[in-house]
């Protein structure tokens, strides 16, 4: 730490030597952002922002947040079969849906309260603002790590016609048809549309099918109304519409125990990781070899040993198809001096995923999610005209949402027919199939439970509602000191039912069944349970900040912070877990004559454990910071050294059965990041960014323990934990950095561009236990571009990962089979050609 706050005198030097970089330079282009709720320069604003254009979002052919994830310092965002990762300086929302995001998004204004609408492709984009740091005041609640403002393209009234066409072939069958059509239909009224097609068959091949997979099929489109009925009103209305839909993932088994390695490792694996292993060593004795294979993957995507009678387990196949609506409605009026602004949103969605999660060329365990939200907002604010001893921005928040799923995991223990071969197979003299027991539960019962196929069924409902005062007021002492605070006031009301049966094939897989056996097995061997939860809960917080800025030169300015902000409580949407009355894994209840069980009796549904419900997650941040205009405006340098505690840190982590929901008492975070920017030439410019990261855990020695721990100990996590204090938490790189240059040269009439970047990331730790086998390793990821335009004509080749690097962003525990992990991994190398005109 030290080390790092040593460099402090080095920095603000910087600030005071601007003067003599009075060299002759090109001038590089004012960025325009509103991280301060109104429009300036981004050199003024004294916050940690990166800002990307929509043209460089183009060009560099980034598809979505999680793409832009690369280009922006101490951002990491990843899609996973059935989560979004969204972390920004080592601090993020996990893998639950009951949470809120430690990120905020918002879309020109609204807010996006779900990670799941980070998946949403980019379209038609102006600009998008990463603002590093809790933004409390003027964003809310749920930006305790930072926030995300996208502003998409707008229609203007008394504009001429303003139209692109953009056609793109890349690898893997990819194509990509972008264009826009717009202007003034008269002097008041204008208008914009913007459509978006992107398929591609996917990049991972998946050898036990025959087939590629990961395929994608995307369309989204906007309309785009602007109405300026006088000088002083001016009304935008945007309607967005996105509907995504990818068959297969990639996501594969990578690490996977060999026979010895299990017996040294998790001698203790329950009987249906062992039954797993065993079916799997017999029938894929390849298997540990197609794990090394790089974009590879060899399962069946809940299709069992053939394709051709379509899946076997579960609703779906492994998919996922999405569907999300946005509404904006944007007023600003002009009263004197003052504009009064009202953003009304109205987002809603739906998806339905399955997801293959044991990841393994066998029928095994499959979970389908079918959820849908919905969310309206309302924003009013008034802006004072800036320039004065007193700027302010005041406003009122409301927002309501409702949140429901309906989730299905449904277990094979018959394997698709594996089960009875193998037991024929190990079985001395042999016997056929038909004579053995046809599946492991009827193994385990003595053939009492002759039970295929079992399944979990979870219903989940969450209604928010939350309402907010705020103001932010600059006192201009001087022309070059000035003092920001601000203030929000936020109450939050939360009401939820989460219900569960279970079910199997007598009972149907989607209807609740009575059979002691399988509540007995889901209960011993899976911690699954039925019950019927409705809670409710209120929280309300009052949040300050204070931003001390001094222009040290007309170029050059210092700013000292300090904030807080908190990220509301709520209720975990995981479906296992003991009900308060039973102990894990246990299941006390005796069976009624006939082998049903009265559930009611035995213990209280309604009665959750103490892990359902999870507290709020509050933050101070302190951050020191320069942003500096050097070579008479043909450079900027902005710098940020931030340090950070947060309490009660909300945490969900995987443990291989199920996941686990709890309060870290806290952690610590500092680190550095540099932004630099610079036209070298008329014709070259070149930028850099550079990130270094301490962020661990200050308090946590009761963490989720890892699968070998578990194995060891089977009540680890209660009655030990795994001492994670001073550990480094998750996705939290110790060094991040990238470097871009755009190089221009004209050819005649035509003007040739090469555009290139590298973007690189240290280890980080992936999994919420700190399992050193979920460290993900570093690596450099190279994209590079080259083409001609002249006129209204482009075209450009282009390359992304072109070293072909096998990159992974997120590893985790394979479902039962302890010991033994599955990776995301990221595009492969991609390779393709681009047309654009525009008129």
């Amino acid at each position: 730490m030290s080390a790092t706050y040593r460099t402090l005198p080095l920095l603000a030097a910087v600030s005071l030597a601007t003067q003599s970089f009075a060299v002759g330079a090109q001038v590089l282009e004012e960025v325009i952002v509103t991280a301060q709720k109104r429009a300036e320069s981004l050199q003024d604003v004294p916050i940690s922002v990166s800002a990307i254009q929509g043209e460089k979002i183009q060009d560099a052919g980034i598809p979505n947040m999680a793409a832009l994830a690369d280009f922006v310092p101490n951002l990491h965002i990843a899609d996973a079969p059935v989560n979004t990762n969204i972390y920004m300086r080592g601090v993020g929302s996990g893998n639950n849906q009951g949470f809120e995001q430690s990120v905020g998004m918002y879309i020109d204004g609204v807010y996006m309260g779900r990670g799941r609408q980070y998946r949403a492709g980019f379209l038609d984009v102006e600009r998008v603002e990463v603002l590093r740091g809790p933004q409390g005041t003027l964003f809310g609640r749920n930006t305790v790590a930072g926030a995300v403002n996208i502003t998409t393209a707008s229609a203007r009234a008394g504009d001429e016609l303003d139209a692109m066409v953009m056609v793109s072939a890349e690898s893997f069958d990819g194509r990509l048809v972008e264009g826009h059509v717009g202007g003034g239909l008269s002097d008041t009224v204008g208008a914009r549309l913007a459509v978006k097609y992107r398929e591609t068959d996917g990049f991972v091949d998946n050898t036990l099918l025959g087939r590629p997979e990961g395929s994608i099929e995307e369309l989204s489109y906007r309309l785009s109304l602007n109405w300026q009925p006088s000088d002083d009103i001016d009304v935008n209305l945007k309607f967005t519409q996105s509907d995504y839909e990818r068959i297969g993932s990639n996501t594969t088994t990578k690490v996977f125990l060999n026979s010895a390695e299990r017996d040294q490792f998790v001698p203790n694996r329950s009987a249906f990781a062992n039954t797993a292993y065993s079916i799997m060593d017999v029938f894929f004795p390849s298997f540990t070899e197609e794990t090394g294979r790089e974009f590879t993957s060899f399962k069946d995507n809940g299709f069992g040993r053939s394709t051709e009678d379509g899946i076997g387990i579960g609703l779906n196949q492994d998919s996922s198809d999405n569907d999300l609506t946005n509404i904006v409605a944007n007023i600003d009026w002009q009263v004197g001096d003052l504009t009064i602004t009202s953003i009304t949103g109205w987002s809603e969605y739906q998806y339905i995923d399955g997801a293959d999660v044991d990841w393994l060329p066998l029928q095994f365990i499959s979970r389908d999610d079918d959820q849908t939200f919905e969310q309206i907002s309302q924003e009013i604010r008034i802006t004072s005209p800036g320039g004065e001893f007193f700027d302010y921005v005041a406003g009122f928040y409301y927002d309501q949402s409702d949140l429901e799923f309906d989730r299905n995991v449904t277990i094979d223990t018959n394997f698709d027919g594996l089960f009875p071969e193998f037991i024929s197979a190990v079985t001395p003299g042999n016997p056929p199939p038909s004579l053995v027991p046809q599946n492991l539960l009827a193994a385990l019962t003595g053939g009492a439970y002759n039970m295929n196929q079992v399944a979990r069924n979870h219903r989940y409902q969450l209604d928010s509602d939350s309402w907010a005062l705020f103001g932010q007021g600059t006192f201009n002492f001087t022309d070059t000191l000035r003092l920001t605070v601000g203030v929000r006031y936020t109450e939050e009301n939360k009401d939820v039912v989460s219900t569960q049966f279970l079910s199997d094939l007598n009972s149907g897989l989607t209807s609740p069944g009575d059979s002691f056996f399988l509540h007995t097995i889901q209960a011993t061997s899976f911690n699954a349970y039925a019950y019927d939860y409705r809670q409710a809960r209120t929280t309300d917080a009052l949040v300050p900040s204070f931003n001390l800025q001094w222009d040290v030169t007309d170029n050059s300015m210092l700013y000292a912070s300090f904030s807080q902000g908190f990220k509301s409580g709520g209720f975990t949407a995981a479906d296992d877990g003991n009900p308060g009355d039973l102990a894990p894994t246990t299941f006390p209840c005796a069976p009624n004559p006939d082998f049903t069980v009265d559930l009611a009796a035995c213990y209280d549904l309604t009665n959750p454990n103490e892990d359902f419900e999870f507290g709020d997650e509050e933050v101070d941040a302190f951050e020191l910071g320069g942003k500096h205009t050097l070579l008479d405006g043909g450079m900027t340098l902005n710098w940020a050294l931030f340090y950070t505690e947060y309490t009660d840190l909300q945490t969900a982590i995987f443990e291989g059965l199920g996941f686990v929901v709890k309060n870290a008492s806290g952690s610590e975070i500092f680190g550095l990041e540099v932004d630099a920017l610079w036209q070298a030439t008329d014709n070259l410019r070149l930028g850099a960014n550079f990130a270094y990261l301490d962020a661990s855990y200050s308090d946590f020695d009761d963490g989720p323990c890892t699968a070998i721990q578990l194995d060891a100990n089977s009540d680890c996590s209660i009655t030990a934990g795994n001492p994670l204090s001073d550990e480094p938490s998750l996705y939290a790189s110790d060094y991040s950095a990238a470097a871009f240059f755009e190089y221009l040269r004209p050819i005649g009439q035509m003007e040739m561009f090469v555009q290139g970047e590298a973007n690189y990331r240290d280890s980080f730790q992936s999994a919420g236990d700190n399992d050193p086998i979920d460290v993900i390793d570093s690596f450099t990821k190279v994209n590079l571009r080259i083409g001609l335009r002249t006129g209204d004509w482009e075209v450009m080749a282009y390359g992304r990962n072109i070293f072909d690097e096998e990159i992974y962003m997120q590893s985790y525990d394979v479902p039962v089979l302890a010991g033994s992990h599955a990776r995301v991994m990221e595009e492969s190398a991609v390779w393709g050609a681009r047309l654009k005109y525009s008129f």
